[in-house]
């Protein structure tokens, strides 16, 4: 019970990471407040928490919009009445576009999920944690946080962002009680990943996909205490891929 008494707001938990995340978190005794678009799914999950004895309710949100975002923050405040912990894990793929290839309304809306959304959430929480004394940011990064080639020119460039963005949150409100640091999942089965071609196991050292569950002990383990000294950090888990990159 890692997190017992705590409150999680987990953006974009309605599928895959952000799913596997909000079970985890729940079963370490968090509250946990799901968001996503789908009312469907994010019902089906925090209903499957409940079913589990676990405290969870969803709120249906669009991430690039700071007055739904702040809707979330009311409703988390308004039901469990502190927050604890804020897991930005929206994001969408570029399908390998090239910066020619690529529109500039698909590029605005990329980095509206993958860079404005995590911005957004981190500037509606902060002031609660700040008032706090204490809080805990996970944002959600990728192999392309350090190298190109798992995406496109967007989807990279927004990854590489999200590194700069957590390290600035750390650096700026790390002496004030928040703790801000970096998941960079590698080849994960999930629904963005699905129907990518399979070669690149072969340059995995552990030559297999990743599992939404492992990500998520991770993510349990960032938002706990045993990992208070971390602030600012980037945690890969890749199965090893970036290292022959």
């Amino acid at each position: 019970m890692k997190l017992k008494d705590r409150v999680a707001i987990v953006f974009g938990g309605t599928s895959g990471l952000g799913e596997a995340t909000a079970k985890a978190y729940a079963a370490e005794g968090a509250k946990v407040v799901v968001t996503g678009r789908d009312e469907t799914d994010g019902k089906r999950i925090a209903d499957e928490i409940k079913n589990n004895d676990q405290q969870a309710i969803f709120v249906e949100a669009n991430v690039t919009d700071g007055a739904e975002i702040q809707a979330v923050i009311d409703k988390a405040l308004e039901t469990f009445g502190q927050i604890d912990i804020l897991y930005n894990g929206a994001g969408i793929h570029d399908a390998y576009k090239t910066a020619v290839e690529l529109e500039a309304d698909e590029y605005d809306k990329l980095m509206a999920i993958n860079v404005k959304a995590p911005y957004l959430a981190a500037k509606a929480v902060i002031p609660h944690f700040l008032e706090r004394g204490k809080g805990t940011i996970i944002n959600v990064g990728s192999q392309a946080t350090q190298v190109a080639g798992p995406g496109g020119s967007a989807y990279v460039t927004s990854k590489h962002a999200i590194l700069g963005f957590t390290k600035q949150l750390a650096f700026d409100f790390g002496s004030k009680g928040i703790k801000v640091n970096l998941i960079s999942p590698g080849f994960i089965e999930t629904p963005m990943t699905k129907g990518i071609e399979d070669e690149r196991l072969d340059d995995i050292p552990a030559e297999r996909t990743g599992k939404p569950e492992e990500i998520a002990a991770l993510a349990v383990f960032l938002a706990s205490d045993d990992s208070n000294y971390m602030h600012g950090s980037n945690v890969f888990m890749d199965g090893g891929w970036v290292l022959g990159r």
